[in-house]
């Protein structure tokens, strides 16, 4: 079918699955970009060699705060950053050992009110760590508690502004200008091409057409793949979208600047000449 990524995601921690790495080893296998998402607490030393072996892409580690202090406030575990830690120094030392590139390792920060203080301090522990990416995102409610405060837009906007000066400085990829953009409004000639581009394939098997849809579109234990992809339901959706005729679930998208959080791995690879 073409496919030429696979974002290794879920509804909970995907190194959980005790046949994680025959999934990383079939999509390198066929020839696929890789891009595993994870909190990083579960990696071992051999777990960590296979995947730098078998030449995975990206490793995304989900990390709220660039200390312990911040960190573990907002997760609640003690003694999880130390573990998040070492595991992005471990992938870097293995890389180095290997003599390779990849995996790019990837901190990707939530930016809340409890750790806009410190979001430029991030770029220095990706230096610390040897990671190459570091990307910052909106929170979306779950709870209100959290969400980012009127009064500290402007400390968040002087801390993204550092954020980016460290970054140019010490050569790591960020994505300050796309989290900017997921404050403005779509334009009224804004497409999107994210029925022709992408699926969502929950644990359940169930296709969906972005993570932002509860609309599903079949279910890879019943039907192919190609079948569903193929099929009348996708199709009709994409007639929607050509029409500009977007479904509810579209009004929280966050994606419409670029496919923000997608396409940027392209960018990326880019961006460290290694496509």
């Amino acid at each position: 079918m073409g496919t030429r990524r696979v974002h290794v995601v879920g509804g909970g921690e995907p190194l959980l699955r005790r046949d994680i790495l025959e999934i990383m080893s079939a999509v390198k296998r066929f020839g696929m970009e890789g891009v595993l998402t994870t909190n990083g607490t579960l990696f071992t030393e051999g777990l960590i060699r296979e995947i730098v072996r078998c030449g995975w892409d990206v490793v995304m580690f989900s990390v709220d705060g660039p200390n312990a202090d911040v960190y573990e406030d907002i997760r609640g575990v003690s003694g999880s950053f130390d573990r998040v830690y070492s595991s992005m120094k471990s992938f870097s030392r293995v890389r180095a050992e290997f003599g390779v590139c990849k995996p790019l390792l990837h901190i990707h920060c939530v930016i809340l009110n409890l750790n806009f203080m410190v979001i430029d301090e991030m770029i220095d522990l990706a230096r610390d760590v040897g990671a190459n990416i570091v990307t910052f995102d909106k929170y979306y409610p779950e709870y209100e508690d959290l969400i980012l405060r009127k009064e500290d837009l402007s400390t968040t906007l002087r801390n993204l502004q550092k954020a980016y000066q460290k970054a140019q400085r010490y050569g790591i990829y960020i994505n300050v200008e796309d989290f900017l953009s997921l404050w403005m409004k779509p334009s009224p000639n804004t497409r999107c091409y994210w029925p022709w581009l992408y699926a969502d394939i929950d644990p359940n098997g169930d296709v969906l057409p972005c993570c932002f849809s509860h609309d599903v579109m079949g279910n890879i234990k019943k039907h192919s793949f190609r079948q569903i992809w193929d099929g009348e339901k996708y199709n009709n959706l994409r007639k929607i979208f050509k029409k500009k005729e977007f479904p509810d679930f579209c009004k929280d998208c966050t994606l419409y600047p670029g496919l923000i959080n997608r396409v940027p791995l392209g960018k990326v690879l880019h961006y460290f000449r290694l496509v």
